[in-house]
């Protein structure tokens, strides 16, 4: 590479850490605005599988975003084969943090129908299927990337200086999947809305459910074009980013369905698409869903029938 070409490369590797800082900033932030939220909903709910699956979404980020790839951003005497090790070990966590909180998602999305059988089949063989894809696609992705000894001496992180565009087929299959998914929702949504029921329940389930899609589609779409069109430098330039929010909202999605089932209810739940609460505390959270005190509240007959029906997470 000419100095001209090193200067470029690490002008944008630090455009890239700069952004990955920013993504943990804002990763840890809403982790402790939402702290006691958990806390209370989670953390004193019995052990399942939803409460497991919830945490280790939850956390990972810490590990695989926080840790390592701070690390290998910002790491001094990082060797090629260390970077590499490093790059490996990032890149398959955040894969099964987007599997793991998919997999909350499609959950819930199956607990508005009513756990239908065919659905759990239909839903069970398409997220085996592109889910095994995108790791082969991340795998082809993390044998072409190339290192680069350190440039100069003080240089911190690792110098990428090739790789292929294989990262954007995993962005791909993200949005292929979130798209199946918004499409179940949005059929059970309108299905609700047409027999009616609690405003508050469709609000927390469907409204959010559909926010929180949009919101991950626009980015995996913009990360599609990152990829696509930009030197191999910029491949991650938006993969802290969009690992963090989806961390992030998968967590919000399923503490406001919490809160909002807790409220309406003492406890109730089946293991699989809920997590079991009980509740013998007062506890206000200003958000979206609405300001909660845990009371016990008096429910109308059809309202609770709803609320059982959904089923959700």
């Amino acid at each position: 590479m000419s100095d001209a070409e090193i200067v470029q490369a690490i002008e944008i590797l630090n455009l890239v850490t700069h952004f990955d800082v920013a993504a943990s900033t804002l990763f840890v932030w809403d982790w402790l605005l939402t702290l006691r939220m958990e806390v209370e909903l989670v953390w004193k709910s019995k052990w399942n599988f939803m409460k497991v699956l919830y945490l280790a979404q939850r956390y990972l980020p810490f590990v695989d975003t926080i840790g390592l790839v701070i690390c290998h951003q910002l790491g001094i005497n990082m060797a090629v084969s260390t970077c590499q090790r490093v790059y490996y070990a990032s890149g398959y966590l955040i894969v099964v943090g987007f599997i793991l909180s998919e997999l909350i998602l499609t959950l819930r999305a199956w607990a508005v129908w009513n756990r239908d059988r065919l659905l759990m089949v239909v839903l069970s063989s398409l997220f085996v299927a592109l889910w095994s894809l995108d790791l082969a696609f991340i795998t082809l992705f993390l044998r072409s990337v190339g290192f680069a000894p350190e440039p100069y001496a003080g240089f911190t992180g690792c110098f990428v200086i090739q790789a292929n565009h294989f990262l954007m087929l995993c962005w791909v299959v993200l949005i292929a999947w979130d798209t199946i998914v918004l499409l179940v929702m949005l059929v059970a949504g309108y299905k609700a809305y047409k027999t009616g029921g609690p405003s508050a329940l469709l609000d927390v389930v469907y409204r959010d459910g559909i926010i929180y899609y949009f919101y991950v589609f626009v980015l995996s779409t913009i990360n599609v074009i990152v990829v696509k069109t930009l030197p191999p430098e910029y491949e991650h330039l938006l993969t802290s980013t969009e690992r963090c929010l989806h961390s992030v909202l998968t967590s919000r999605v399923l503490l406001d369905i919490r809160a909002y089932t807790v409220h309406r209810r003492r406890c109730w739940a089946d293991g699989l698409t809920d997590l079991e609460v009980t509740v013998d505390f007062e506890f206000k959270h200003e958000d979206p869903v609405e300001s909660l005190q845990m009371a016990t509240v008096p429910v109308p007959q059809e309202e609770a029938l709803s609320i059982k029906s959904a089923d959700v997470v």
